[in-house]
């Protein structure tokens, strides 16, 4: 039995889920999340999106592609019966169009908290809000 199979708490859902997508795992991701169900807004870029492929788009469209040696480290993670919150703090190079600010190579940081929902084992949805007015201030100042 795999990981993704084992997973039954919110937290070991959540925690699966970003081993996938740190290792690109697709199909280890589509065993944790709810492909087709899936719901996400990531407030200040995206609308509300439904269905997983969907969201991946954007998720790499807008906060992947315009970095580059980015780290993360979550700062604080809180489970409850039906999902995970997590504060992370984020480091980047701004190697890529941001907020329509052409590439300036600088270093940037930024807080983001997600609500992650769980339901039957599998991440069902994702309500993010990365610090857009923090990036924005320091491509721009």
């Amino acid at each position: 039995m795999d990981t993704a199979s084992r997973a039954t708490s919110p937290l070991e859902v959540f925690r699966e889920w970003q081993r996938c997508l740190a290792a690109n795992d697709q199909a280890g991701a589509a065993k944790v999340v709810d492909v087709d169900g899936y719901t996400e807004i990531c407030l200040g870029l995206t609308q509300w999106t439904s269905g997983y492929e969907a969201a991946a788009a954007n998720f790499y469209r807008n906060m992947v592609a315009p970095w580059s040696d980015m780290t993360f480290t979550i700062e604080d993670l809180t489970e409850s019966a039906d999902g995970v919150t997590a504060r992370s703090h984020l480091t980047a190079r701004h190697t890529g169009d941001f907020l329509g600010i052409a590439p300036t190579g600088r270093r940037v940081e930024w807080d983001h908290v997600a609500i992650v929902k769980v339901k039957d084992g599998r991440v069902v949805g994702q309500w993010a809000q990365p610090d857009l007015w923090g990036i924005y201030t320091q491509l721009t100042q």
